[in-house]
């Protein structure tokens, strides 16, 4: 959670750094994150709050203490807590440390999850060794090379191929789809002129509003971004009425997920279609604490959205479609090349703004650099 100019926003944690170094680290793990199967049931927020644990409470109190459930509350006005596994020394800072922890907590799903953390104490493993990556086939890495090569960048270029050949291993049919854009270094990300053709809308982009509208609003969003919602709920309102619906302006939503259960919710919103997109976006961030906080987030997407006339048979289809994924994988690849770290980011008129605010700041900077 990061706070610029008194607005607060999300901040994507696998995205932080260089894009050389963990831009193509993040496009990897949005893959491979949901090839390889989310949580289900209710240990759904609990995965989370353990494989972000460091960067949730910090690396200091994350070396002697681990997540181990979260507890509904017992009795007419107890709260919901987390009970959080300790080693025996450090028992009893961890106790005098516990409010920060709740708000810590609270603050990560962007709602209020737990009202107190229960402690037992327990031994707490090391980090595990790194496992070894097997060299990819050879053929597969010549492959990849080969639409490698006109990136200028030596260090860039090999860089996009290690990556493109593991990921291509691990998921069939990737290296001749969404691999075919990631290999596209030369557009995406070696070369810096390159970036400016992604502030207008591309072919396969969700436009909102007149194709004519001289103001071009782009919106880089997460669904499990609480300040995304609060963008879609409170913002857009007034966005459409003044500015789209007028055609004045035209929006161009792309996606950029924190996590897996954000890329699952963007695959169900491509699910819905060209015509039926912006009424899926909407309903989701509308309903994003509800599903969130469901014992089964996954499956709880799905009731969503059958309002809004995809089935579950439809959904299922959409959630392993790799057509669908290399669409959500070439928004995040657009979003690296602009520089985007956090959602929303927003840009206005081939300017980036990070998260302006309300509709008076965003209604204020188009009437400055409007058209």
């Amino acid at each position: 959670m990061v706070s610029r100019g008194g607005v607060a926003y999300h901040t994507e944690r696998s995205l932080k750094g260089s894009m050389r170094e963990n831009g193509f680290r993040a496009i990897g793990s949005l893959a491979q994150k949901l090839t390889s199967g989310m949580a289900k049931g209710r240990g759904a927020s609990l995965v989370r709050l353990k494989a972000d644990w460091p960067a949730v409470v910090g690396p200091e109190l994350a070396r002697t203490t681990r997540p181990d459930a979260l507890l509904a509350g017992r009795g007419a006005r107890a709260g919901k807590a987390l009970r959080l596994k300790v080693s025996g020394a450090a028992a009893l800072e961890v106790q005098h440390r516990s409010s920060q922890i709740v708000e810590r907590v609270n603050a990560y799903f962007g709602h209020r999850v737990i009202d107190d953390v229960r402690i037992v104490q327990g031994v707490i493993p090391g980090p595990s060794p790194a496992l070894r990556t097997p060299r990819p086939d050879p053929v597969v890495e010549q492959a990849v090379a080969s639409r490698t090569a006109a990136v200028q960048d030596p260090d860039l270029r090999a860089a996009l191929t290690r990556l493109g050949a593991r990921i291509a291993c691990r998921r069939r049919g990737f290296l001749f789809g969404g691999l075919g854009a990631l290999c596209l270094g030369d557009d995406l990300h070696a070369q810096p002129k390159a970036a400016a053709r992604f502030l207008d809308p591309l072919p396969g982009d969700h436009v909102l509003g007149k194709p004519d509208a001289p103001n071009v609003l782009i919106d880089y969003a997460s669904f499990t971004c609480p300040h995304c919602a609060t963008f879609n709920n409170a913002v857009m309102p007034a966005l459409k009425r003044d500015w789209i619906d007028t055609g004045k302006l035209k929006l161009v939503h792309r996606h950029f997920p924190s996590d897996a259960l954000a890329t699952r919710a963007s695959l169900l919103a491509e699910c819905a279609g060209p015509d039926g997109f912006f009424a899926a976006v909407d309903t989701l961030f509308r309903t994003q604490v509800q599903w969130m906080t469901a014992a089964d987030p996954a499956a709880e997407l799905m009731t969503v959205l059958a309002g809004q006339g995809v089935s579950a048979a439809e959904a299922q289809a959409c959630v392993a479609n790799d057509r669908l994924l290399d669409k959500v994988i070439a928004d995040v690849q657009s979003g690296q090349a602009l520089g985007v770290n956090s959602t929303p980011t927003v840009f206005i008129n081939e300017q980036g703004y990070g998260n302006p605010g309300g509709i008076d700041a965003i209604a204020a900077i188009l009437r400055q650099v409007g058209r």
